[in-house]
């Protein structure tokens, strides 16, 4: 073969993975749960099954396992994929786990969710600083950060500025390359 060759490097953290990880994912399963009236342990199955025809290995967040933190992150990953393509409404009452946030705010941006409450036909807001007024055009957008904001959160944190609308939600931006802005139509 005398083509281009792709190589993928993939950083694991090999900890094992953490309660808060387990309870986060059993969150997200009863949330699907909940909306489609699919029985847990159903779910369970199919979301193992996709993490298994994607990586090629198992995994099993019971006491014995040996899955890891990086292990667990994918998974929650799938299941957040998951949630955003059926639109199942997220509940209040879990956070967001440091290894999924940036996960999670690219899906809110791209799918357009509030990223706070889960509303559909969310705004897309540049972030970490405002644009103002300048020519939108000119603008090198891949320099702003994004978060996807309901028309009521969004007023919000105008109302209130954005150092006190971080503190208050614990919301980041994520930065999107110039192809992601341009499919969105920033």
């Amino acid at each position: 073969y005398d083509g281009q060759r792709e190589v993928e490097i993939r950083f694991v953290d090999p900890r094992r993975f953490t309660q808060e990880q387990r309870r986060f994912i059993y969150a997200l399963i009863g949330d699907i749960s909940d909306f489609t009236g699919q029985p847990p342990d159903s779910l369970k199955e199919v979301f193992k099954w996709r993490y298994e025809a994607l990586t090629g290995r198992r995994i099993s967040l019971s006491d014995i396992s040996a899955s890891t933190v990086s292990d667990a992150t994918l998974y929650a990953d799938i299941i957040l994929d998951f949630i955003f393509e059926n639109h199942i409404p997220f509940k209040n009452g879990y956070e967001i786990l440091p290894a999924n946030q940036e996960y999670y705010f690219y899906k809110c941006v791209t799918s357009r969710t509030c990223c706070i409450c889960g509303k559909p036909n969310a705004d897309i807001d540049h972030f970490s600083k405002a644009l103002g007024r300048r020519n939108r055009k000119t603008v090198d957008h891949t320099e702003y950060n994004f978060a996807s904001l309901c028309r009521i959160h969004h007023n919000e944190k105008h109302q209130i500025g954005i150092t006190a609308f971080k503190d208050k939600y614990h919301v980041i931006g994520v930065k999107l390359n110039q192809e992601t802005i341009k499919r969105l139509n920033i």
